[in-house]
This record gives structure tokens, C-alpha cells and sequence, in this order.
């Protein structure tokens, strides 16, 4: 079945242990409470009943979920032995003369929801006959009546005219109720069907897309780099004398190639993760990894006289994902901690083992991010205020880098802030195996 029908069978089976725990708070409020004069035993019998039989569906919609056998035979069954313990209840708390006979419209409704309309119409059909064969039953006198004496103040299940009238009603209600219930189901699951198929061929077109922009920006990786070298040529005097004011607009125009270059090249990663439909991965060692992303930094944090720790566990399981995705992930990190942590900060990378997870950090105690800015970091091309203030170049592409691999490597990226005092990043990814 689909994901959200196996949601909503796990759901059924929790609502299942309210359903057992009210039957016995009915029986004991009915009895020492309200004073109502009935047969206690056969409630609890049945409260136990319920909470076994719960148990059982919880542990087999474990396997069968594990082995990937979900199937409306399973919701079938469900409904079918709730109705049948139903109809017990209802035989046991008065027959047609109990209030709670209007539950059957729950299991109806949950009917519609779960399965196809002719299981639908088949659960109604049975709950009808449940309900009926109890009634004439009780009128005819094959079973014994349980009256609730202190409930009504006269037995109506002898009234073959009020069981007549009282069957048609249910049984007429359960019909509606099932039609309805299961038109509007049916309503919702074609909408979630367009969605969904929306959803593909919008994935689809930004892939497409995404691909266009990464041969364009590989086309201009070339003439860019060819820009700066030349560039840089004349600003190093290889190319003879230059007058002072002719070599500042070089220089200005030897930052903005270079700037050019390092928005190419994100534009190229970014693109070049929307584009692949996957990515092939294997165990990866964060260890080496962040040696690796450290020693690039070496000369800025040189630079800025920045300390630069790592705290590790030596048993760090291996994550599994892409190496090079991973190795660009932390580096965007740690390279936007170094850029952003005043002369004399601290950036430290550590990681966790949880469970089926590693989980890392990345910390600073450099200029922060202001609350407003928060919700918008992993946008493409934003960057905070207070960044711009600070003169701090960058693409603005960094973080949706990182936001892109984590998507495709099935992780989790998180931000906690406070403006002039740090930042720390968080990120999980699965563990290999």
C-alpha cells in the first residue's frame, strides 16, 4: 500500500488501545459510579480481548512492513474482527438498546479511508447483518437479552416495531456514511495522485534545468579563468610598467574575475547535484575527510590567527554517501566558519555516533546570523545583512550546496545562531551498513 495508507493502518492499530481501555473505564464508571446494574465480567473479558489481539496486529504490521507485504487484505481483517467484537459488546451492553451501537459508524468511516469500495461496501454489508442477526436474535429469543437496568427505563428489544425502526435507521446511516465517506477518500486520493504527478514533472523540469545551467557555466569556466590569469599577468608587472591609476582598475577588475570564477564554479556544483537522478556511494571516513578540509584552510586560518580543532570519537562509524559530496559539504562548512570568525576565533568540527546516524557540528564564535536571516540561509544567492556589512565576499551559493547534498544523501541540516557570539551548523548522516 501506499506510505500514507501504511500511516494510517499504524494509526489504527494505536487508536485500537484507546478503544480497549474504554470499554473497561465504561464498565467500571457504569458500574461503581453510575450504579448501573449489568454483567461486569464479560467487559473485561473483552477490554483484554482487544488489547491482545492489538498486540498481535501491532507485531505482525511490524514484519509485514519490514518484508514490504502491506496490503488492504491486512486493513480488511482489522475492521472485520473489531466489528465482529463489536457486535459481542453491543450484544453484551443491551443489544439495540445500547447508545454506543452508533460506533459502527467509526469502523465505516475507517473502512472508506483504508480500503476500495467494494471492501468497503462488503464491511458495511457484514457490520448490517452483525447488527440486525443480534437484534432479531435478542427479539426471537435464541440469545438472551442483557438489559442494563438504571440505562432505560423500560427493555425495548422485545418492540419488534423499535427494532425495526432502530435497524433500518443504523443500517441506512452506515450506507450513507460509507458512500460519502468513501467518495470524498477517493476525491482525495486522485488529488494526491495530480500532486504527486505535478510534483515529478516539476522535479523533472528543474533537473532539466539544471542541466542547461551547468553546461552554460561550464562554457564560461574557460573564458573566466582565461579573464583572471590575464589579469593577473598585468598586475604583476610581466607584461611591463603599468601607471597607478590604470593598475587599480586591473586589480578592481582582477577581484570581480575572480569573484566571476568562485560563482561559476558553485553554479557548477549546485547544478551538477540537481541534475544527477543519483549518485553513487560508498563508506566514507569523516576523519580523513575533515584532515583533508583542514589542511586546505591552513593559510586562512594562518591568516587570522584562528584556532582550528576537531573533536572525534576514535570509534566514528563510517557514513555512507558520495566522497567528494561529502568532502564539499564540510569544506562549504568550515570555509564559511573561517571566512565569517574574527582575528583570533575558534571553529571547531566534531561528530557523534546516534545509532543509525552520524551526527556533526560545525561551531564558531564568529559575527552570527541575525533570527530574520535564519529561516532564508540555505536559499540560493541570500546572504544576511550583516554579512554584506562586514565586506565578507561570497556567492551566496555555499549553503544551498550543502543543503542539495544533504537531500540526496538522505540527511538532516540544522542552524542555531546568536548574532555576535557564533554559529553552529548541524547535519546527520546515515552510518554505512
Amino acid at each position: 500500500m501506499p506510505e500514507e495508507a501504511v500511516a494510517r493502518i499504524g494509526w489504527f492499530i494505536r487508536l485500537r488501545w484507546l478503544a480497549a481501555f474504554g470499554v473497561l473505564a465504561f464498565a467500571v464508571v457504569g458500574h461503581f459510579l453510575l450504579d448501573l446494574k449489568f454483567n461486569f465480567k464479560p467487559f473485561v473479558v473483552i477490554s483484554i480481548s482487544i488489547a491482545l489481539y492489538n498486540a498481535a496486529f501491532l507485531l505482525l504490521a511490524d514484519k509485514t512492513r519490514q518484508e514490504g507485504k502491506w496490503g488492504d487484505r491486512f486493513a480488511s481483517a482489522q475492521v472485520g474482527i473489531d466489528l465482529l467484537v463489536l457486535t459481542i459488546l453491543m450484544h453484551f451492553g443491551g443489544g439495540i438498546e445500547n447508545p454506543f451501537i452508533c460506533y459502527y459508524l467509526f469502523h465505516t468511516i475507517i473502512s472508506a479511508i483504508l480500503l476500495p469500495w467494494w471492501k468497503v461496501t462488503l464491511q458495511v454489508l457484514f457490520a448490517s447483518v452483525c447488527i440486525a442477526s443480534i437484534a432479531i436474535a435478542e427479539l426471537a429469543g435464541v440469545v438472551t437479552h442483557h438489559h442494563i437496568e438504571g440505562l432505560l427505563s423500560m427493555e425495548l428489544y422485545a418492540n419488534w416495531k423499535f427494532v425495526a425502526v432502530a435497524v433500518f435507521a443504523i443500517i441506512t446511516t452506515l450506507c450513507v456514511t460509507a458512500f460519502l465517506a468513501a467518495s470524498i477518500a477517493y476525491r482525495l486520493h486522485e488529488r494526491e495522485k495530480q500532486l504527486a504527478q505535478a510534483n515529478t514533472t516539476l522535479a523533472e523540469q528543474d533537473r532539466i534545468k539544471s542541466q542547461y545551467v551547468m553546461r552554460v557555466a561550464h562554457d564560461l569556466a574557460g573564458p573566466a579563468a582565461s579573464i583572471t590569469s590575464c589579469l593577473q599577468l598585468v598586475t604583476l608587472g610581466l607584461t611591463g610598467p603599468v601607471p597607478d591609476k590604470a593598475l587599480d582598475m586591473v586589480q578592481r577588475a582582477q577581484r570581480k574575475s575572480k569573484y566571476l570564477g568562485h560563482l561559476i564554479k558553485d553554479l557548477l556544483s549546485l547544478s551538477r547535484i540537481k541534475a544527477a537522478r543519483k549518485i553513487p556511494k560508498t563508506a566514507v571516513k569523516l576523519p580523513e575527510i575533515i584532515n583533508h578540509v583542514f589542511e586546505e584552510l591552513q593559510s586562512r586560518v594562518a591568516e587570522k590567527n584562528l584556532t582550528l580543532e576537531q573533536k572525534l570519537p576514535e570509534s566514528l562509524t563510517s557514513v555512507y554517501g558520495n566522497q567528494e559530496a561529502i568532502h564539499e559539504l564540510l569544506g562549504n562548512l568550515v570555509t564559511n566558519a573561517v571566512k565569517y570568525t574574527l582575528v583570533g576565533g575558534k571553529v571547531e568540527v566534531s561528530a557523534t555516533n546516534t545509532g543509525d546516524e552520524v551526527l556533526v557540528k560545525v561551531q564558531d564564535n564568529g559575527v552570527g546570523i541575525p533570527p530574520e536571516a535564519l529561516p532564508r540561509i540555505f536559499e540560493e544567492f541570500y546572504r544576511a545583512d550583516n554579512v554584506k556589512a562586514e565586506a565578507v565576499e561570497g556567492t551566496g551559493l555555499g549553503l544551498s550546496i550543502v543543503s542539495q547534498i544533504l537531500s540526496t544523501h538522505g540527511g538532516k541540516i540544522w542552524v542555531e545562531s546568536e548574532q555576535g557570539k557564533g554559529t553552529t551548523f548541524s547535519f546527520t548522516l546515515p552510518v554505512a551498513g
